[in-house]
Parts: structure tokens; C-alpha cells; sequence
């Protein structure tokens, strides 16, 4: 007894559908529908008519579209960089003549690929400038200390001192140490070489031994808290790419997406690929982008005036053509060609002379679209 109502309504299915079927075969055609020529779609004033039966057996679904604001998005390749001022050289520093040897590296404490942070140590320096400079600077406090009462000469003393000062600083001396040497009087046999800023050791040079020289670059930290990335556009994919426009990156083999926002335009294009370097800035969670990176860039141009936005799924390709399907009233249809731009989020932008607000099937139109085949081919033949 199951079995057979089972079949039951297994058969009921079955010739439910094929009513449905017969139902979307019943096309009224106007005056017009025969002239329609091979190779040219159906015109304004053909439509299809289908019984409120078949529309909710076929599924067909229309909603109502006005027009909004929208953006036209740019597809780019781009790659990643650090930001200038956020990149530290710590070099060898000497107040003498260029190329003067300067010292000797006594220890190294950090390695390419460590995190460091502002103020941590990174090197050790034995400098001959270094315990000049020291002693020098004990030696003008000690003259303060002797010299004269009047005003002259006590403002000579402090600018002694300030020059004193201001050499130590400039040989890489934390303020710290410089105090620390004026209340002890010891001189520090090493020169202490410390980040400037937090970040990562992206290259290192100093070993342990060697011989450096004033100007020679020990290390290179890069702080990758926020990074850039320069895109490439197409000359004539530039109209309306304006600073400030929203720049999404997408990770390579990843679904994370990155939003930032345009800071720099080149003026200038490149005369061999005929683009132009367009670089937005983003917040590196995770530190997901690294600098030498390539990944994919979209860029997101608002469309100028406001424009039809309908579902991706609501346009059909017609021989070649983008079109429409139009709910004129309750259960009639109509095919209007149309100009599609780019998709963006799933909606896509239309231009015709559409009303300001039209109802469009956004539901299984491909069965409008086969009977509106079907008619065509039709009206091919017919005489």
C-alpha cells in the first residue's frame, strides 16, 4: 500500500511538471512578432504570457530595481612594499673623514628574521672615536666646573658641554647612557648599536670581527604594521581612478580579502607597458602581505550618475547581447536588450530607456529565455 502511494505521487509530480511545461508553450504573438528577421532579437513589443500556474510551477521570480549609485571595478596585478618611513638603516656613524675605518664588531644579537623592538641591542662596537668622544665629554664638564663665575664664561662652558653632547648623539649614544656617564665619570668600552624602531631584521651584515667603516649599513628593520601595494592600470582604464578610491587586494590561494584606499596617482605612465603606477596603503593583520608579494588588486571607481544595478544572474547573453527580461504586468513578459558594465558584489549595471523603477525577473529567467529562442526560430521560418 506504500508503495503504490508513493507512485501515486511520484505520477502526480511528473504530470504536474509536464502542465507546467505546456503552460510556458502558450505564447501570444502581436502584429509584430512575424517580422522579426534571422539574427535579430525579438523587439520591444513581443511577449510572452504564462498563466500564474506556470509562473509559480517554473519558479519564476521578478523584484522591483530603481536606479542607485554603484562603482566599476578595475582588475589589476600589483605588488607588495614596505613604506619609505617606515624602514630603519642602522649604520656605522663617525665624525671624522669619509671612509675612515671606525672599529671592529665585538657581538651581534640579532639575526635576519627577528622581531626587535625601539631601543633593543643589536650590535656591539670597539670605536677609538667612541672613547674620544666620551672623554671629551668629562673633559668639558670638568672645565664648567673650574671655569670662571662670570656670565662669559659660563656660557661658553655650556655650549662646550652642548658640542660634547651632540657628538655622542651622534655616534648612536642613547640619552641614558650619556647621563649614566656624567654621574659615574667610567667610560663605556663599547658603543651600544640599537633599533631605531619596532619592527623585523630584514638584512644583516655585521658579523663578529669584522672591520667596519664609517657609513657601512649593519642592519635593515622594517616595520610591516602597515604596508603599501603598487598596482599597475591600463592607461585607458584610468577615467575616474581618483586618490581615495577604495583599493581591495586579494591574498594569492586565499579567500581573505584586504580593504584600503588610494593615497598616490603617478603623473607619469610607463612608456613600455603603457600603465600607471596607482599604490594604495593597508593595515597588514597577521602580516598577511609581504613585502616582494604579488596579489591580485581591485580597484572600486564610482560610476558617474546613478545607474539600473540588477542581480549577475537577472542578465541572459541573446546571440551575442546582453538582455533583459521585463514584468510589464502580472504574468506577461518581454525581452529588452541592454548595456552591461562589469559586475561588482553580484549586481550588475544596465543602461536603457528603462523606466526609473521596472520589475525584473531575477528568478529562473532561463526559461523565458528558452521560449523567446523558441519564438525567434519560429518566426524565422514562418512565412
Amino acid at each position: 500500500m506504500g508503495l503504490s502511494s508513493e507512485r501515486f505521487l511520484r505520477m502526480r509530480w511528473i504530470f504536474g511538471v509536464l502542465e507546467a511545461l505546456a503552460g510556458a508553450f502558450l505564447i501570444n504573438f502581436p502584429m509584430n512578432a512575424g517580422m522579426a528577421g534571422a539574427g535579430t532579437l525579438p523587439s520591444m513589443g513581443t511577449i510572452i504570457e504564462l498563466s500564474p500556474r506556470t509562473v509559480q510551477s517554473l519558479g519564476i521570480g521578478s523584484h522591483l530595481y530603481g536606479p542607485r549609485h554603484g562603482n566599476h571595478r578595475i582588475h589589476v596585478s600589483g605588488v607588495v612594499a614596505l613604506i619609505d618611513d617606515r624602514v630603519s638603516y642602522v649604520t656605522v656613524r663617525s665624525l671624522g673623514v669619509s671612509n675612515q675605518i671606525f672599529g671592529r664588531v665585538r657581538k651581534v644579537y640579532a639575526d635576519t628574521g627577528d622581531h626587535v623592538v625601539k631601543g633593543q641591542l643589536l650590535a656591539t662596537l670597539f670605536s677609538p672615536d667612541y672613547l674620544e668622544a666620551q672623554q671629551e665629554y668629562l673633559q668639558s664638564i670638568k672645565l664648567a666646573s673650574v671655569s670662571g663665575k662670570d656670565p662669559s664664561s659660563q656660557d661658553l662652558s655650556r655650549k662646550i658641554i652642548q658640542a660634547a653632547v651632540m657628538k655622542l648623539v651622534n655616534l648612536g649614544v642613547a640619552r641614558p647612557e650619556i647621563d649614566r656617564l656624567r654621574k659615574t665619570g667610567l667610560l663605556a668600552r663599547y658603543l651600544k648599536m640599537r633599533a631605531d624602531l619596532d619592527g623585523y631584521v630584514l638584512v644583516k651584515n655585521a658579523i663578529a670581527g669584522q672591520t667596519v667603516y664609517s657609513g657601512d649599513r649593519l642592519f635593515t628593520i622594517g616595520n610591516m604594521d602597515w604596508i603599501r601595494v603598487n598596482g599597475h592600470v591600463y592607461q585607458q582604464d584610468m577615467e575616474g581612478v581618483r586618490v581615495g578610491d577604495r583599493m581591495e587586494v586579494r591574498i594569492p590561494e586565499s579567500d581573505t580579502r584586504m580593504r584600503g584606499r588610494i593615497i598616490y596617482i603617478s603623473p607619469m605612465a610607463d612608456p613600455k607597458t603603457r600603465t600607471v603606477l596607482v599604490r594604495g596603503i593597508f593595515k597588514n593583520r597577521h602580516l598577511l602581505l609581504r613585502p616582494g608579494m604579488y596579489v591580485s588588486v581591485h580597484l572600486f571607481v564610482p560610476y558617474k550618475g546613478q545607474h539600473l544595478w540588477v542581480p549577475r544572474e537577472a542578465v541572459f547573453l541573446e546571440r551575442g547581447h546582453a538582455v533583459l527580461f521585463v514584468e510589464r504586468s502580472k504574468g506577461k513578459y518581454e525581452m529588452v536588450r541592454v548595456h552591461a558594465g562589469h559586475s561588482e558584489s553580484g549586481m550588475v549595471p544596465v543602461q536603457d530607456h528603462l523606466p526609473p523603477s521596472v520589475r525584473i525577473v531575477d528568478q529562473n529567467g532561463f526559461w523565458l529565455k528558452a521560449q523567446f529562442e523558441k519564438m525567434t526560430s519560429r518566426s524565422t521560418v514562418d512565412p
